[in-house]
């Protein structure tokens, strides 16, 4: 089986072109398999590329656990770079995701991702303990995300604190969690824990999103913002009534591959 390796600011996918429905979607042994750093390609999840009745593309996700992600940001602006790539889609194109009509503009090796606005904005749901924490809030950007901000990130023990709140009771399926220091009125620093990976990751496009549109809130910051993560910069914007929210920054196409049965892989 032929595959892409994609990387969206480090966050890293496995990009099958499953235009031929070889892949049912089922198979989670297989995906959470050939995620395994070390042992297989290894990847923070696996991206299923699918014809649309009404898109330029469909899109669905799996987390390197094999369970099903509802959005990814850095998936989706990774995808669109590898479709116009391979002129699949024109560099404005619009994609599927779970029925939902996503838009961006690939312009270079930037992607402009259109998110839509947030299905939930909680702010401060009173659950943080730790002193060292104060607690943003939950927002739901496809996928759900617990925010809190810290003076450091780089102090922080993002696996110890990450598990804790991801298996939080207030969370009925589970968040991200996303730890930010504020650097000016312009500018976040983020460090994520991200459900599904079950591990930090060096970006998350969901999570910056969630990140921004709290911190906004509760430092009156103005947009565009730019948010740091591990593997670069991320630029939100939007409008008022966040339809829609503006997601830019960089991806590629690290290398193409071949899959064996076996799980060997030849590049």
């Amino acid at each position: 089986m032929d595959f892409t390796k994609l990387s969206g600011l480090g966050n890293d996918f496995i990009l099958f072109d499953n235009r031929d429905n070889h892949f049912s979607g089922d198979e989670r042994d297989f995906i959470t398999e050939i995620c395994q750093r070390g042992l297989s390609v290894g990847a923070d999840g696996v991206i299923l590329l699918e014809e649309s009745a009404f898109a330029d593309f469909k899109y669905r996700h799996f987390n390197a656990d094999g369970s099903v992600a509802e959005m990814c940001g850095n998936g989706a602006r990774s995808i669109c770079y590898y479709a116009v790539q391979q002129k699949i889609a024109p560099t404005q194109l619009s994609f599927e995701v779970e029925g939902v009509l996503y838009r961006a503009r690939v312009m270079g090796d930037q992607v402009r991702l259109e998110m839509p606005p947030p299905e939930t904005l909680e702010f401060n749901p009173g659950i943080v303990s730790e002193p060292e924490l104060k607690e943003g809030g939950f927002a739901k950007v496809g996928v759900p995300h617990f925010v809190v901000f810290v003076e450091d990130v780089n102090r922080i023990d993002v696996m110890t604190l990450g598990q804790k709140y991801r298996h939080h009771t207030y969370f009925s399926a589970g968040a991200n969690v996303n730890f930010v220091q504020v650097l000016n009125k312009n500018t976040l620093r983020i460090r994520t824990y991200e459900r599904g990976v079950e591990n930090e990751t060096l970006a998350c496009g969901t999570g910056s999103t969630s990140a921004a549109i709290i911190a906004a809130q509760q430092f009156q910051m103005t947009t565009p913002i730019t948010v740091k993560t591990n593997g670069g910069d991320l630029l939100l914007d939007w409008k008022p009534d966040y339809t829609p929210i503006y997601l830019q920054g960089p991806a590629k196409i690290v290398y193409e591959g071949r899959l064996f049965e076996n799980n060997q892989v030849s590049h």
